[in-house]
Order: C-alpha cells, then sequence, then structure tokens
C-alpha cells in the first residue's frame, strides 16, 4: 500500500493545508453508514467555529493511519482504510472514498 493516496478538500478544516491533512491521523466515523453522506471525518475541526490552530507540523498524514468505523465500506479491513485512494470531502467532511460492501 506505498502508493496510496490522501486528499483532504474539508479547506474549512484546522488540520488543512493545501489539501494535505497535518492531524497525524484520520478516523472516519460512520458504523452504521451505507452512503457517503452518513460517514465523517471526526478529527475535522471547523476553523471558523473553533480557535484552534495547527502550530504543531506533525507532518502530513499517511494513508496507513486511517482508522475507519464504517463497517459497511468495502475498504474497512478491522476497523483499517485499505483503500488506494482516500478522499475528504470539502462540504461536509464526509469520506468520498466510501463504497458500501
Amino acid at each position: 500500500m506505498q502508493n496510496r493516496n490522501l486528499k483532504c478538500n474539508a479547506t474549512n478544516c484546522a488540520h488543512n493545508e493545501s489539501c494535505e491533512c497535518r492531524a497525524g491521523a484520520i478516523n472516519v466515523a460512520g458504523r452504521e453508514a451505507i452512503t457517503t453522506s452518513e460517514t465523517g471525518c471526526s478529527s475535522f475541526v471547523d476553523i471558523a467555529n473553533n480557535g484552534f490552530t495547527n502550530s504543531a507540523d506533525c507532518g502530513c498524514t499517511k494513508p496507513q493511519n486511517i482508522k475507519c468505523e464504517a463497517c459497511n465500506c468495502k475498504y474497512n479491513e478491522n476497523q483499517c482504510c485499505t483503500a488506494d485512494d482516500v478522499r475528504i470531502n470539502a462540504n461536509d467532511a464526509s469520506c468520498q472514498t466510501f463504497v458500501q460492501k
């Protein structure tokens, strides 16, 4: 999985820097999700509603640091994401990569 790609389009997230996640890890929520819109990046921090600023540069989140709680996603393997290409939605921080089993 070394060639996996991660892109975060949620530019209103405090962890987002040039569409790269600086959170260090991502947790995709939506245990019972059956559609993309029912998932969400629980690492998301709305920069407009929070005084949080990302002052620590921990580097970009690596795709292997994506925990997935979406049990119905075909890429979820033991709560780890196995997708080759992971995208976080700009509008609602949902996981655009979600595909129902």
